[in-house]
């Protein structure tokens, strides 16, 4: 390796990991996880003293999907295989095996929501209790503990008296929020197709309750694979779950039906900025909560409820 040669990337890159990335692959010339990178990259003594952290891989990884995904055929970055990376300046070097030549093809993944054992309320049990379409975590525990919850085996069997239970995850940077709006292929509802949305919702399961530990019948869990799908976040460890906090329920009467929203805030880390990799994902945008936006209207019903609790909420925090 090229000591001078490493001094000026370090110099011109504009992403560290990107270049550690690089140095690596260049010095092992065959494809790589990013885990593999950041254990050569040690050895080699690559990493700079400023970049720390125990999921380092996970950040590299982030950063190398973001770059191929913005970049495209110009990235300097392709995968082999799923979540192997290689360098664009060996697919013509001959004397490296063909299979470490081969970029895959990644498909643009759309998340299907859950149709299968998901959890709902009985609708007299919860509009006894509501206030203000609000409903307080010791009221959701009161309706869990009193046996007013159940599982739907398949989305069919779905009854004028019941009420889904969803998470809606809000994506938070300070002041800031993340929107976007719904593709033609993620929202078939008339009052949420084509609206910007400030939330990244899932239905709530059985299987959610396994994922993490929170008396919360799988809200988070349910919070978390919305998040992590949708927007390629690495969410997998308790410390990631950690940036995720439960700020109650809302509760909507939307097409003649009702629906509970878990509200999660996910206040993401510094390096994340989204990045619309999904066909049911369109215009991602920060907004600033603590305004009013200029069309109320052009957000789906969900976003519209939770507009105003969550400017109230920043407001009084600051």
């Amino acid at each position: 390796m090229n000591v001078n040669k490493m001094g000026n990337w370090q110099a011109t890159s504009n992403n560290s990991y990107l270049t550690i990335a690089r140095m690596v692959l260049q010095a092992v010339r065959r494809p790589l996880t990013p885990r593999q990178i950041m254990l050569e990259a040690y050895k080699s003594g690559f990493v700079p003293e400023h970049l720390h952290g125990r999921t380092q891989h996970k950040t590299l990884q982030a950063r190398l999907s973001e770059d191929i995904l913005r970049e495209r055929d110009r990235s300097a970055f392709f995968r082999t295989a799923p979540g192997k990376f290689f360098l664009r300046e060996f697919i013509s070097d001959e004397q490296l095996p063909v299979q470490f030549r081969t970029p895959i093809v990644a498909r643009r993944r759309i998340r299907d929501l859950p149709k299968k054992g998901i959890l709902a309320l009985k609708k007299i049990a919860v509009e006894h209790i509501l206030r203000d379409k609000d409903l307080s975590e010791h009221e959701f525990q009161v309706l869990v503990r009193s046996h007013q919850t159940h599982y739907l085996q398949n989305i069919q069997e779905i009854r004028s008296d019941d009420i889904l239970v969803w998470s809606f995850v809000i994506v938070a940077r300070g002041n800031q929020i993340l929107s976007y709006r719904q593709g033609q292929y993620r929202e078939g509802r008339d009052a949420f197709r084509q609206k910007r949305c400030i939330g990244f919702y899932n239905l709530v399961t059985g299987n959610d309750l396994t994922l993490f530990d929170q008396d919360d019948h799988g809200i988070l869990g349910s919070g978390i694979k919305a998040v992590s799908m949708d927007l390629d976040l690495p969410i997998q460890s308790m410390e990631d779950a950690a940036r995720m906090s439960r700020c109650g329920f809302v509760y909507s009467r939307t097409d003649g039906r009702g629906d509970l929203l878990g509200l999660i805030k996910y206040d993401c880390p510094d390096w994340f900025e989204p990045i619309g990799r999904r066909l049911s994902l369109n215009d991602l945008a920060w907004l600033d909560a603590t305004h009013v936006p200029n069309d109320p209207n052009d957000f789906d019903p969900w976003s519209q409820l939770m507009l105003k609790r969550v400017r109230d909420e920043i407001q009084a925090a600051n």
